[in-house]
């Protein structure tokens, strides 16, 4: 929901796209902020709040020059701050959704480990509900305020050449190709390497949903669509490695201060920690062959092209072509 902006073009003044993906972008987040405080066992809104403030603020970062630097800082940590805590709420959704689906079928034995471990999620949830309801006491009309504030103080660049939307485009997407290219080619068997992959791939992603009308209809549907399948990869890694991380602090945890409980426990703790150890290394070499298939089959060579291309005729890039756009389809090698 939210994900595209209706109504801009290359040639709309800077200033009224601001006006506009700034509205819109927070808006979502003022909507789904009072859904997520009062979320009982409905984990959609928590999702929906954090990529909305995720999407308001790569607004705010393309906008920037538009903006006072005072309210763009002040936009970027009241975000930030929303963003954390419905990230910690969404996390334990995740991981809790991730264990009831991987539970089925597996046997009596790992059962009383897992019910511990629902325990504990559910124990950690309520806490983060707990951290995300204080973070909007003076909800809506603090939220409202800011929207407001944020939205009047809308300006002119002060650099003359940013006019149109599509002065910002190219240089926004040219830098961010380049960041993600330069950080997929360090070595992944890093995790934290791969976690700024990750970073620069949503980063990639809601610069692209807007300024997708700056092109035509193939730019939504063959890149922006790898940047999707290329970001779900790199969640389930993530999602892997969190696990992964938390449960052994848990068995740590157990261990210490129920050590006659812990044979009972243990193979369920295990049982899903080695499921979780072994996703990751499968979920890291699905994106590195997503990768060299998006390479190989020319995707990243047109994007680049693309971007090049608009940033020569920036007036007439609506009507860009995109070149080998058949071979654009990394997806189906994704695993």
């Amino acid at each position: 929901m939210g994900k595209w902006i209706a109504d801009l073009e290359g040639t709309t003044p800077v200033t009224d796209a601001a006006r506009r993906v700034l509205t819109e972008r927070l808006e979502t987040v003022r909507d789904y902020l009072p859904l997520a405080l009062c979320a009982d066992g409905d984990s959609e809104p928590v999702h929906q709040l954090r990529v909305g403030t995720r999407r308001a603020r790569a607004a705010v970062e393309i906008f920037a020059c538009c903006l006072p630097p005072k309210v763009a800082r002040r936009a970027r940590k009241l975000l930030r701050n929303i963003r954390r805590v419905a990230g910690a709420a969404r996390d334990w959704d995740v991981f809790l959704a991730a264990l009831t689906e991987w539970r089925r079928g597996q046997s009596r034995k790992l059962q009383p480990g897992l019910d511990c471990v629902v325990g504990y999620i559910v124990a950690q949830r309520e806490a983060a509900q707990v951290q995300l309801k204080e973070a909007g006491p003076d909800y809506p009309f603090a939220f409202d305020r800011f929207l407001a504030e944020t939205v009047a103080a809308v300006h002119k660049p002060h650099d003359c050449k940013l006019r149109f939307l599509c002065n910002l485009t190219s240089p926004r997407l040219a830098g961010l190709l380049n960041e993600l290219t330069a950080a997929a080619k360090r070595d992944l068997d890093d995790y934290e390497h791969l976690h700024q992959v990750r970073i620069l791939g949503k980063r990639l992603r809601y610069a692209m949903e807007i300024f997708a009308d700056c092109f035509d209809s193939s730019f939504r549907n063959q890149f922006y669509t790898a940047v999707e399948d290329m970001q779900e990869i790199l969640g389930n890694a993530n999602d892997s490695y969190v696990a992964s991380r938390r449960l052994g602090k848990l068995s740590a945890r157990l261990q210490a201060v129920l050590p006659g409980q812990w044979k009972r426990l243990r193979a369920g703790l295990d049982g899903f920690l080695q499921y979780h150890q072994g996703r990751l290394p499968l979920e890291r070499q699905r994106f590195q062959d997503w990768w060299g298939h998006w390479q190989l089959s020319g995707g990243a060579t047109a994007f680049q092209e693309l971007l090049a291309y608009s940033a020569e005729d920036p007036l007439d890039a609506g009507a860009v072509p995109i070149s080998r756009a058949n071979q654009l389809t990394p997806r189906s090698n994704a695993g």
